[in-house]
C-alpha cells in the first residue's frame, strides 16, 4: 500500500513539475510575442505620425536657366519605406510679379510695378506701420512675388 501512495505522490510531483515548466515556457513565449507586437505598433505609430507631418508638405527646387530663376514646386502626396510620391504643382503666372506700395488717402495701395495699374486698395493706415517701413512705403517699397505681398498684407492688416 505504501508503494502505491509513494507512486501516486511521485506521479503528482512529476505532473506538477512538468506543468510548471510548460507554463513557464508558454509565459516566456507570450512575453516575446507581446514585446514584438509592442515594437511593431510603435514603428507603425511613428510612420503614421511622420506621414501626418510630411504629407502635403511643399518642396521648392530652384535653379537658374539662361539667367532666369526657375522654381519647381512639388508636394508630397504619399510615401512608404521604399518610395516617395511627389506631385508637381503648377506655377502661377503671377508668381514673378513685382508690386509697388504707395500711400493714397493715408492708406497703403498696391500697384503692379510693370503696368502701374492698381492691384489692390487696402485699409492699412500708414501710421500703423513701423517707422522704417513707413519711410520705405513713402519712397515706394517694392515687393517681389505674391508670397511677399500676401505676407506683408497678412502681417499689417487688422
Amino acid at each position: 500500500m505504501r508503494k502505491v501512495i509513494y507512486g501516486i505522490g511521485l506521479f503528482l510531483a512529476v505532473l506538477f513539475l512538468g506543468a510548471g515548466f510548460f507554463l513557464s515556457y508558454q509565459v516566456a513565449d507570450l512575453r516575446e510575442k507581446m514585446d514584438l507586437l509592442q515594437e511593431n505598433s510603435g514603428q507603425a505609430l511613428q510612420q503614421v505620425s511622420m506621414l501626418d507631418s510630411s504629407k502635403d508638405q511643399e518642396l521648392v527646387f530652384e535653379s537658374y536657366q539662361e539667367g532666369n530663376l526657375l522654381r519647381n514646386r512639388y508636394r508630397i502626396t504619399a510615401y512608404g519605406p521604399e518610395q516617395i510620391i511627389l506631385r508637381q504643382e503648377e506655377e502661377s503666372t503671377k508668381a514673378d510679379q513685382e508690386f509697388l506700395l504707395k500711400v493714397e488717402d493715408g492708406c497703403i495701395t498696391v500697384y503692379e510695378k510693370e503696368t502701374g495699374e492698381v492691384f489692390e486698395h487696402t485699409n492699412i493706415p500708414l501710421e500703423s506701420l513701423p517707422q522704417e517701413l513707413q519711410a520705405e512705403v513713402l519712397l515706394g517699397k517694392t515687393l517681389e512675388g505674391n508670397e511677399e505681398l500676401y505676407s506683408f498684407l497678412e502681417n499689417y492688416s487688422s
